[in-house]
């Protein structure tokens, strides 16, 4: 979630999301009555026209009572301070930007049609499934377009030591909020997103108010969960024009010029693995950075790109600042933001990427290895990977043949939200709507702890005696180390991806659930069974089977 400020808007044409307009959106009249207390005391109203638009510079900064970052390497466990964060928002439209050491970190908005995201090299992405959803509830509350979505009253609770009242928030087709008002003022004092599911449930803290008029206020500080980082705005600037143009996407700062297609021998290599008669397995291939050569993993599960320090320093890559980057045991590791000039593929140049560089002599993925290659290069490029025939192809969209599937092959839209190829996947009774297909993953599958615990109580099914085999117990490994807590591993009858039955698949359940309740990653020992055509410009994604 970025640092957006909550503020008013003028009546949105927002219908594909939310409920119409209508009195019986606030079902009871506790909850009229506790609006308009709020309303007193912030001083107007969604709609009203005395807030129509507004640009609002924000910035992270360390509260009093933080402890003091480490003078070393170790990532600040409250994440950078020097991001400035800059929203435009009209009506329940909106886009806010992440700016740090000169360049946009990030950014995310909605149109009015989708809610997006892109990354620090200017690719954007539709966010789909839960994480739109939440998107959605969120802009609700922070648009204070309560007169919009479904709004019901709950138990009063206390918030911060003060009695609050509260109201479940839930727009029609998203997720449920609950919001707490001061019984006394009526200010908001935050809100819990998810209140319900323990997994992704977080809280944002309501830290104080300030005027932008006299009588009228908004937010001006505020925190999540027991952060000690506070989110504060140094700039607000009501009712300032905001167009269409300021409210899109960026355009991609890392562009491709692409020659003949032609591909590239890649290599499937074996990295050992949990049993020495089946160890996990990956693609490996060839590229050159800044014409320096090197040996790469092919990445789906990753975000982005990550060279490794030795490498970085021989093809000279340029330093930006620190950073951090994660893996599958969601530990935050210390890093180096660089800027590559080139990325070069069988004569396909992807130019002025943006990267992350470990600070390690490895490149994330062991082995060797001079670095991981994912999203950067996938996201405007068309990827075909040819398990039998050893080779990579890269592609311009604008210019590639697209195909008929071949009978038996599966071409489905992937959920890009995270920048990784997420889709539902079906095990069980369950159906988790937002799994990783994930090259990267070098051996089978992984899914949520809470996942493992449901699946206990399947009858005839997927039980411990039948059908379900407790193997062993594991610790993982990624790019962030190797894991504090073993996780537990068991056969399962069948999983279901897309038209596939996968069967017998050893499956071990993540102890951190660092993929949340409907997440998880599918790896190679899936993946091998077919050829690839990674297609996010078209959004779109085809397993061809190999006859493996």
């Amino acid at each position: 979630m970025t640092h957006r400020v909550l503020l008013a808007a003028a009546a949105a044409a927002c219908s594909l999301f939310l409920a119409p307009h209508v009195a019986s959106a606030i079902s009871t009249d506790e909850a009229s009555t506790v609006l308009a207390k709020h309303k007193t005391y912030v001083g107007w109203a969604y709609g009203d026209g005395a807030l129509k638009s507004a640009r609002t510079t924000v910035v992270a900064e360390r509260a009093a009572d933080a402890p003091t970052p480490k003078p070393d390497a170790t990532p600040d466990p409250l994440g950078p301070a020097n991001g400035t964060t800059v929203e435009l928002r009209r009506e329940l439209l909106y886009k806010a930007s992440t700016t740090s050491y000169g360049i946009e970190n990030s950014a995310e908005g909605f149109t009015g049609a989708v809610f997006w995201r892109s990354n620090h090299n200017g690719q954007t992405v539709t966010r789909r499934g839960r994480d739109a959803q939440e998107a959605l509830t969120e802009d609700v509350i922070e648009a204070e377009a309560f007169s919009e979505a479904p709004v019901t009253s709950r138990p009063d609770a206390q918030f911060e030591g003060k009695k609050a009242a509260v109201l479940r928030v839930q727009p029609k087709t998203a997720v449920p909020a609950d919001v707490f008002f001061d019984r006394d003022t009526g200010a908001m004092l935050g809100y819990t997103m998810q209140p319900d599911v323990p997994l992704e449930r977080y809280t944002l803290h309501v830290v104080s108010y300030a005027e932008f008029a006299p009588g009228k206020r908004y937010v001006a500080s505020y925190r999540y969960n027991d952060s000690k980082r506070l989110v504060v705005v140094k700039k607000f600037e009501p009712n300032v024009p905001v167009s269409d143009a300021e409210l899109h996407p960026p355009a991609p700062r890392a562009t491709w010029t692409f020659g003949e297609p032609r591909s590239v021998p890649i290599t499937i290599v074996a990295h050992g693995g949990l049993y020495s008669d089946s160890g996990g397995r990956a693609v490996h291939f060839e590229a050159s950075i800044n014409g320096h050569p090197g040996h790469f993993l092919l990445d789906s599960g990753a975000g982005g790109t990550l060279i490794s320090g030795r490498f970085a320093k021989a093809a000279g890559l340029k330093h930006l600042g620190r950073t951090s980057y994660s893996g599958v045991n969601g530990r935050g590791v210390a890093a180096i933001l660089a800027r590559a000039d080139t990325i070069a593929i069988g004569g396909n140049t992807l130019h002025n990427v943006v990267v992350t560089e470990t600070g390690s002599e490895e490149g994330g993925g062991g082995g060797g290895l001079d670095g991981i290659i994912g999203f950067d290069a996938l996201a405007g490029s068309v990827f075909d990977v040819d398990l039998m025939k050893g080779r990579l192809t890269i592609s311009d969209p604008a210019a590639y043949a697209r195909e008929e599937p071949k009978q038996g092959a599966w071409e489905f839209t992937p959920d890009l939200s995270s920048f990784h190829i997420g889709t539902p996947v079906k095990v069980g009774n369950t159906v988790l709507s937002q799994v990783w297909l994930d090259t990267g993953n070098d051996f089978f599958v992984i899914l949520p702890h809470e996942l493992e615990k449901s699946n206990y109580a399947l009858v005839n099914e997927i039980t411990l005696r039948n059908g379900m085999t407790l193997e062993q117990r594991v610790t993982f490994g990624g790019v962030d180390g190797a894991g504090a807590e073993q996780a537990n591993c068991a056969r399962l009858n069948e999983i279901q991806i897309g038209p596939y039955r996968y069967q017998k698949a050893l499956s071990c359940f993540a102890p951190n659930d660092t993929f949340g309740i409907d997440g998880g990653l599918i790896g190679f020992d899936f993946l091998r069974h077919f050829n690839w055509t990674f297609d996010y410009p078209h959004n779109r994604v085809v397993l061809t089977p190999n006859g493996v």
